[in-house]
């Protein structure tokens, strides 16, 4: 008899073999259904070939090429397209583009069912949906300027969806003045692979054109590429994905591409079944390489990526407690609601736990970066801690229960290695910057900051680790008595705009951090602050001196550039734009006005009584001596303290400048000296203060004190006072005629001290603990007549030629009233935290702002990791509204808040007379707005509408940033207070501009301060 073991063990043998048997015959029915199901449908369209060729006359069809089909397609000529499809098909039914041009024919005709028996037999023989495209065809090159507003040729010929429905006509002639001849046709290139991909290199003599114009920025052109792709199978949600291109169009629909060619983003859109067209603007210097996938998202609901910032543990320690895990929402009809992120698991390092934030909503098909923080658990601050990295899984899950994971591992560093730490930043998106701490310990335990910009393209880190040098076969890293801090940001910003904000963001952040962190020896003073970065950094370095003057210990721009307009051709200003021929001196006058602020040349004054050391290589090619000459001039001319080297032999960037691994470009012995020297401040550091949140900067003797200054003179130089700080302690609040020039004159004695404005509305006055001028204890004269002052801060107004004392609360700016809390131009609104509020109003239209919204939101991710939330206009509660800045999208029909904010502006608006500003009246159907206006006590509402829905695209590509290699970030480069296109933006740029400028500082319309002309 058989134990009862191995019976046991019999029964289970049995129970495996009957479940293998039945799982077999599972798999062969479905084997079977799917095979039947594909004979079917082989079936009926083999049926609807054979019915449609007795139906049909075939030998109305002269030729069955695949392009001859299509051009009847695009041409409009169904029928014979149709004839054509058929009698080729019956030639080779196997075909399966061939199914999908003939589904896409019997919808054009209305022929719903016959459609559907064509994209089932496509799909079977060629999938779901087209991988990629096969054939590409090429108009251009045309002419372009450098700004990221311009016009479109094509467009003086309908357009690119109307001209390429003559593509495959060879007659067919456009105009360029970069070929020879001044013709252009299309030209046709094949991809052969989905990972091939497509390069157009135009057949143009550059060199001659280099040489002839003087000018390497005749080199940059611009054009369009246009494919096809089918789909399949309904109710999919296709995924985009192009490389190498800003932006581009599916059919009518505008989505974003990406120039940094990161494989993780995929972009979704709802498509019908049937042949789609890919329109790409192609924008380049000399040949481009661009990429074009596509694919289905399937019942993937949504992908969670990694981040690209991540703190690290110094010493043990958690330093930077912020992350944003970025999700996609693939869904391209349904929001992601409630998106929650947990820690699943924790494998390694010290407990940690989320703070808790609030669930967010992802709209369809947007990117959005989802922040959190995070906390140690039940430790204490001690100063011994094992370093060891910390590793946990995050689930990121949605309302519908769906869940995906992500693992996070943060390294661990010592103190005296350079370590990342992430914050939250000026504008609510999580950044990080990379930082060492000083050699030495420094007087009071507090440091000043050598605030390092990096150049195009290095991270932080390396940034950061360029502070290094070798000392008896050691590599020491960092400054004896200063911090070093290297900020970064994704993106073009060139440390203006955006980028700048980070950096002094990054400042603030890291003095908190180290305040934080009793173990830490020396804590951060930002307002003693070396200025420094190589090559766009060095721009950067001049550009936050020149703004932030009272921080400013020294200044050490290393291989830098003045401005970006003048840089090799890097954005040329109107040189050979399309719009050059119709843009209106004034417009111009308005667009140079919105990035003049960035010019540091212009604001050399400011550097006045601060040292400067400024060097390059002698044989630098990427940034020429020259621009650091011009400076080197300004400032001897404004008798600044500057020192200036040509190094010999070098060039852009090197390790070894008299000996090997001496600290090189940014950190040789004549550098360490230099920063070492004006890092060593005596003072005496205030010690009643511990508290993280009170200004613990040094404070007695600082850099300047009444005495030091006895006999100097200074000049304060602003072009828009809502960026930068003050300049011994005044600082321009609000200018007589906005985005000037406007001075402060300081002439300093032993008791008192002249003032001289221009163009100065309003100012203030204010005792800046690190600065140490008393402002109560001199006598004040301004414009020839005294000016008391008992206490500061105290802000002063000019009313009637005289200066008297005015409402300090209100200096930085009201809904009533503009100062440097909401004066413009259009990209100060994201400046802050933001949300995108789109409307609901009206069913039709509502589908596209959604859609537009989603493009904004996008673009801002990938141009600057930028957070932009979307929400409807009914969900926006007052909190919400109180906490940001607007980006309104959608008319007085659409929007239920866009009446609110054009009602504070002089612009007007009904649906039979169009838009009315001052004198001018907009009536053409293809009109847009673009306007700044002011939101809650100190905010920005940016209103962007259109009488039709062309006439709101127009503004909305105000906000598409085009210049390769690299972006910007949306609006953030010339556009105003508010722009008006018309029905002739899309082919003159900026010279389509009906009206264009800034408001005035009662939100008022200024004639001097816009283009009008009516």
């Amino acid at each position: 008899m058989w134990k009862k073991r191995e019976i046991i063990k019999y029964l289970k043998r049995m129970k495996l073999r009957i479940y293998l048997i039945a799982l077999l015959t599972l798999l062969l029915a479905i084997i079977v259904i799917h095979a039947k199901k594909k004979n079917q449908i082989q079936k009926a369209s083999i049926q609807l070939l054979e019915k449609e060729t007795k139906k049909l006359n075939l030998d109305e069809c002269q030729s069955v090429q695949q392009q001859v089909i299509t051009k009847l397609r695009i041409t409009g000529k169904t029928r014979k397209a149709i004839i054509c499809a058929v009698k080729s098909l019956d030639n080779d039914h196997h075909n399966g583009w061939l199914w999908s041009e003939l589904g896409t024919l019997y919808n054009l005709n209305e022929e719903k069912s016959k459609a559907t028996t064509c994209f089932k037999q496509a799909a079977k023989l060629s999938g779901k949906i087209s991988e990629f495209v096969h054939t590409w065809h090429f108009i251009g090159p045309f002419i372009i300027g450098k700004a990221e507003v311009d016009g479109d040729p094509v467009e003086y010929f309908g357009g690119i969806h109307n001209v390429s429905r003559k593509r495959f006509d060879k007659k067919v002639r456009f105009y360029s003045e970069l070929t020879s001849g001044g013709e252009i046709k299309w030209k046709k290139f094949d991809q052969r692979a989905e990972s091939d991909p497509v390069q157009i290199s135009p057949d143009v003599n550059w060199n001659e054109l280099i040489s002839s114009m003087g000018s390497l920025a005749i080199t940059e052109w611009q054009g369009w590429a246009v494919g096809e792709f089918a789909v399949n199978n309904k109710d999919e949600d296709v995924l985009v994905q192009c490389h190498g291109v800003s932006h581009l169009l599916v059919d009518d629909v505008i989505i974003t591409g990406d120039v940094y060619r990161r494989s993780e983003y995929w972009f979704g859109i709802q498509l019908t079944p049937g042949v789609h067209s890919l329109y790409i603007p192609l924008r380049s210097k000399g040949p481009i390489t661009f990429q074009c996938r596509l694919k289905l998202a399937g019942a993937q609901k949504f992908t969670v990526h990694k981040p690209t910032m991540q703190p690290d543990l110094v010493d043990g320690h958690v330093l930077g407690d912020m992350l944003a895990i970025p999700v996609t929402n693939l869904q391209t009809r349904k929001w992601l609601k409630k998106i929650k992120i947990s820690i699943s698991e924790q494998y390694t390092g010290v407990p940690i736990e989320l703070v808790q934030e609030p669930p967010v909503n992802i709209a369809p098909g947007q990117t959005m970066p989802v922040k959190l923080k995070f906390k140690e658990v039940g430790l204490g601050s001690d100063q011994k801690r094992e370093c060891k990295e910390i590793s946990f899984k995050l689930t990121v899950t949605s309302a519908e229960g769906i869940s995906e994971h992500v693992t996070i591992n943060l390294r661990c560093r010592r103190l005296q290695q350079s370590f990342i730490f992430t914050f939250l930043d000026h504008d609510g998106s999580v950044q990080h910057a990379a930082s060492i701490s000083p050699t030495k310990d420094c007087p009071q335990g507090v440091c000043p900051v050598v605030l390092t910009l990096h150049g195009t393209g290095v991270p932080a880190q390396n940034q950061a680790d360029g502070y290094k040098r070798m000392e008896k076969g050691y590599w020491i890293f960092g400054l004896d008595s200063a911090w070093v801090l290297a900020p970064t940001r994704h993106g073009a910003h060139n440390w203006e705009g955006p980028g700048m904000l980070t950096a002094i963001t990054a400042l603030s952040k890291l003095k908190q951090l180290t305040k934080k962190s009793p173990w830490m020896k020396n804590t951060v003073d930002e307002n003693h602050v070396i200025f420094a970065g190589h090559s766009m950094g060095g721009h950067g370095a001049w550009h936050l001196a020149t703004h932030y003057p009272d921080r400013a210990l020294a200044v050490v721009p290393l291989a830098a550039w003045n401005k970006k307009e003048e840089y090799g051709d890097s954005n040329v200003f109107f040189r050979h734009d399309i719009s050059a021929s119709d843009v209106d001196p004034a417009t111009k006058s308005i667009l140079e006005a919105c990035i003049a602020e960035n010019e540091v040349d212009r604001h050399v004054s400011n550097l006045q009584g601060v040292p400067v050391l400024s060097r390059i290589g002698a044989n630098d090619r990427t940034v020429h001596p020259f621009f650091l000459r011009r400076m080197y001039r300004r400032l001897k001319e404004e008798n600044v303290n500057i020192t200036y080297k040509e190094i010999p032999g070098k060039e852009h960037w090197w390790w070894d400048t008299w000996t090997t691994n001496d600290g090189g470009a940014v950190n040789d012995p004549q550098l360490r000296t230099f920063m070492n020297e004006y890092s060593s401040i005596t003072s005496t550091f205030d010690q009643s203060c511990d508290s993280v949140e009170q200004d613990c900067s040094i404070t007695s003797k600082g850099r300047y004190s009444n005495n030091e200054i006895d006999g100097k003179s200074y000049t304060l130089t602003v072009i828009n006072p809502a960026l930068g700080e003050s300049l011994k302690g005044i600082r321009i609040i609000q200018q007589i005629v906005p985005y000037r020039t406007s001075k402060v004159k300081m002439s300093f004695s032993a008791n008192g001290v002249t003032m001289e404005t221009i163009n100065v509305n309003k100012l203030s006055i204010s005792d800046v603990s690190h600065v140490g001028i008393t402002w109560s204890s001199l006598h004040l004269v301004i414009n020839g007549l005294p000016v008391t002052i008992e206490k500061t801060p105290v802000s002063l107004c000019k009313k009637s030629g005289l200066w008297e004392q005015c409402d300090y609360g209100n200096i930085m700016g009201s809904d009533k009233e503009r100062g440097p809390a909401n004066y413009g131009p259009a990209r100060r609104v994201a400046e802050s935290s933001f949300l995108i509020v789109i409307g609901t109003q009206n069913k039709e239209s509502a589908p596209q702002l959604l859609q537009l919204a989603v493009y904004i939101a996008n673009l801002f991710v990938l141009t600057s990791d930028t957070i932009a939330p979307i929400i409807e206009d009914t969900m926006l509660t007052e909190q919400q509204a109180e906490d940001n800045n607007l980006i309104v999208i959608g008319g007085v029909d659409e929007n239920i808040h866009t009446s609110k904010y054009l009602e504070k502006l002089p612009i007007t608006y009904d649906k039979d007379n169009g838009f009315k500003l001052g004198e001018c009246s907009f009536t053409s159907s293809r009109t847009g707005l673009l306007a700044l206006a002011p939101h809650g006590k100190q905010g920005l509402a940016l209103i962007l509408m259109g009488n039709s829905l062309t006439g709101l695209r127009d503004v909305v590509n105000l906000a598409t940033p085009t210049i390769p290699p690299m972006t910007r970030s949306p609006f953030s480069n010339m556009v105003p207070d508010f722009v008006i296109t018309g029905p002739e933006f899309s082919r003159k740029g900026a010279g389509g501009y009906l009206c264009t400028g800034f408001w005035g500082n009662q939100w008022e319309y200024r004639l001097e301060l816009s283009s009008c002309a009516c």
